[in-house]
């Protein structure tokens, strides 16, 4: 039962960590990304997080069906175990790189030395 135990750990740790990276799925976001004729980014983002964390949920669902079906049967195959291990990897290297993504897309603020005058105008706006 341990060995099954690890995979369901791990893919308990995707699934929380896409919740924590990504924040809850933007459902309102997700609809107008795929049902209005001009998709927004801000739409592209709310649909990635729903598809990520769908996915995380559905790999957590996966591992824990395979932990109980492997309880009642006591049978394991190493190319399920490689595949369930394979695509929680993706998963997991999903939710970084839509966390990098976004860490990247924050608005950034510019330093560049413009001289007081110019500083005036911005402030003026």
């Amino acid at each position: 039962m341990t060995r099954w135990a690890v995979p369901l750990g791990l893919t308990a740790i995707v699934a929380a960590a896409s919740l924590v990276a990504l924040g809850p799925p933007d459902w309102v976001g997700a609809r107008d990304f795929f049902l209005s004729g001009q998709p927004t980014v801000a739409s592209a983002v709310g649909a990635s997080k729903l598809t990520l964390s769908a996915l995380a949920l559905a790999l957590f669902g996966w591992a824990l069906a395979r932990t109980v079906r492997a309880a009642a049967r006591r049978v394991g195959g190493w190319r399920r175990r490689t595949v369930v291990g394979a695509l929680t990897l993706l998963a997991g290297l999903l939710v970084l790189a839509a966390g990098v993504g976004h860490h990247l897309s924050a608005q950034t603020v510019v330093l560049d030395g413009g001289s007081l005058k110019e500083a005036n105008q911005l402030l003026a706006r």
